[in-house]
């Protein structure tokens, strides 16, 4: 790609990616990308989490281990705050509760952006596409700015970052909504859900169950509930045992970081004829997802790609956090996953996919709709950017202990024009 005149970098593409840590889907997905583009030889990337490094501790405990508590203890709250937020009209968008969070943010990362000068900045996280929106009412940014919805719904305040460059959405089917949630046709990328691309590789059942010490010819079901923060998980692996007693068939339980969760797992005597597997935390769930015929879990965007890349059949806990209530309804729709309520209804669903290999086949065929190679294309996308030219950014002489002042006007005004937009409409 040639380089444009007056360009600062010559040499490489330099990519920085903002993520927050809100479990550990997010994280990955940065990660994911960073290994990506890393891995063309010539693209520099920084990873910045935007609330451990810009905010204070009360903000980064209300990320992550505030929201773990709300949906494991508080889920009926949770949701009804989720449902509230969803449906505020989008024209509030800079007048959301998570400006305030925002504000906090925008002096260490607009320091960060001129520090790094990056050619592109890539969110993983509704709150960096809300920080890239709010600088650019104020600051003219040369960087492109791109970020990425990781549920196959567009979650409250994705109306906030409508001042990227683009956004990257499921697919088609979110066109329609993202026009209603401020966007603009030319700023959507339907790609797909840019997760970890190990998950596109191709790994025959036998291959995967020879690699893990599995039967090959046995059938295969994978609980996967770990990482310590949802406490479910071995109950409904109890019922996966009770469901099959009286069959053959092995189990994968990934219990990830949940130790608790490992030992109860270890403990558990299984009925004849049932193998367990028990996994703890591993990088290498694309493998164990390659041996299973059918996957129990959680409905989290990132969960719910890489089984579509595996072309998994879903047997899905009703039990969820709002937005993965919404991933589920769609999959559903779909034809691609089945839930349960209850160890009754896990039963019914499970024994039927174990005896109806048509029924999986079908699911399987129904996830290859949805199969896409988003890290591969985001990461070509990116690539493909201009380089950014700092030169008048720095030459304003910004003055930093008048950044929050001047965006928190710029919001204001901003919140003005599309209120008095909305009432002219009306």
């Amino acid at each position: 790609m040639k380089k444009p005149t007056g360009a600062i970098n010559i040499n490489m593409k330099k990519v920085l990616i903002l993520t927050v840590t809100a479990g550990n889907g997010h994280n990955a997905c940065a990660k994911g990308m960073k290994r990506k583009l890393e891995s063309t030889g010539d693209c520099e990337v920084k990873i910045i989490d935007l609330l451990k490094s810009y905010a204070g501790k009360t903000d980064v405990w209300v990320s992550d281990g505030g929201y773990n508590l709300a949906v494991s203890k508080l889920p009926l709250l949770y949701n009804a705050f989720y449902e509230k937020y969803i449906n505020r009209p989008p024209q509030r968008r800079y007048s959301t509760p998570s400006q305030a969070t925002i504000l906090k943010i925008i002096p260490g990362l607009l320091k960060e952006i001129l520090e790094f000068k990056p050619d592109v900045i890539y969110s993983t996280h509704f709150y960096g596409a809300m920080a890239a929106t709010d600088i650019k009412l104020v600051y003219n940014l040369p960087c492109v700015n791109v970020s990425a919805a990781l549920d196959y719904v567009l979650s409250p305040f994705w109306e906030s970052g409508i001042g990227v460059d683009y956004f990257v959405i499921p697919n088609e089917d979110f066109i329609e909504y993202s026009l209603y949630k401020g966007y603009r046709r030319e700023q959507l990328l339907p790609m797909g859900l840019p997760v970890d691309p190990r998950t596109l590789e191709v790994v025959s059942k036998s291959d995967a169950r020879e690699a893990l010490g599995l039967e090959k010819d046995l059938f295969t079901v994978m609980v996967m509930f770990g990482g310590g923060h949802w406490n479910g998980g071995f109950k409904i692996f109890k019922d996966v045992v009770n469901s099959l007693k009286g069959r053959k068939a092995q189990i994968i339980m990934i219990n990830g970081r949940n130790e608790q969760g490992f030992k109860k797992t270890a403990a558990l005597k299984p009925p004849a004829g049932i193998k367990i597997l028990n996994v703890g935390f591993t990088t290498d769930v694309p493998l164990y997802m390659s041996a299973a015929d059918v996957i129990l879990n959680k409905f989290g965007g990132t969960s719910v790609t890489e089984m579509i890349n595996k072309s998994l059949p879903m047997l899905i806990t009703e039990k969820l956090a709002a937005q993965e209530k919404h991933n589920l309804v769609y999959l559903k729709e779909k034809g691609a996953a089945l839930s349960f309520k209850n160890a009754r209804t896990l039963k019914e669903n499970l024994i039927k996919l174990m005896d109806d290999e048509a029924l999986r086949e079908g699911m399987s065929e129904k996830t290859k709709e949805f199969r896409k190679d988003a890290s591969g294309d985001l990461a070509e996308f990116i690539l493909s950017r201009p380089d950014a030219d700092y030169t008048k950014l720095i030459a304003s002489k910004i003055d930093f202990s008048k950044v929050r002042q001047r965006v928190r006007a710029a919001l204001k005004a901003a919140d003005k024009r599309e209120r008095a937009k909305k009432k002219n409409k009306n």
